[in-house]
């Protein structure tokens, strides 16, 4: 898997779906650029195939499905890589920006924890599994001390206010081989590699 840095701006200036961000990022995708995180070739990959991704946004005040249609790049040493943008959590179903509104929305205590899951439509258990998959990854990041000094609310403000989100995605990456709010590291032998544009 490829992860491309694109968010080059504050989470909070967003405006726009996941899916218009997906679209206008691979209009400006260039596969022949690309160097193949397996053998490390520049230049080796080309597209190989296409599969479609579903994907949870939080667009006028209601969730809403998308269809993604996924690149896949083939390097010259045969291994195949997906091209997915930071905004696109590895092996979720979710969009980051909808998991983000979902926490902040419950540090910031708007509704009850019911009527948060009717906002969204997701169940309880997966607001469970959000909230411990972000403090887990907080604690990561912070360690542990500084992790309780810092309370949720805090860190995900951090998050919005950081001049570039991409920065912290691509050092999440680099330093635990996996990306923020993904669930778990990627099956592959190697670690998931970041590359800009």
């Amino acid at each position: 898997m490829i992860r491309e840095n694109s968010l080059f701006c504050k989470l909070i200036r967003i405006k726009t779906s996941s899916k218009a961000l997906f679209e206008s990022f691979m209009v400006g995708f260039r596969p022949q650029l690309q160097t193949c995180p397996f053998c490390g070739a520049a230049g080796s990959c080309k597209i190989h195939a296409y599969y479609d991704r579903s994907l949870v946004d939080f667009i006028d005040g209601a969730p809403v499905r998308h269809s993604l249609c996924i690149l896949r790049l083939i390097c010259t040493c045969g291994h195949t890589h997906a091209i997915l943008p930071d905004f696109i959590i590895p092996y979720s179903g979710y969009g980051l920006f909808f998991i983000l509104r979902v926490l902040a929305e419950y540090f910031l205590h708007l509704s009850t924890i019911e009527g948060l899951c009717r906002r969204f439509s997701i169940t309880l258990s997966q607001l469970h599994r959000f909230l411990e998959l972000f403090l887990v990854q907080k604690e990561e990041w912070l360690g542990a001390l500084s992790s309780m000094e810092v309370s949720s609310l805090s860190f995900l403000k951090t998050l919005f206010s950081q001049p570039s989100y991409s920065d912290f995605a691509s050092a999440f990456v680099r330093r635990f081989a996996k990306s923020f709010l993904q669930s778990h590291k990627n099956p592959a032998s190697y670690c998931q590699q970041v590359f800009g544009p």
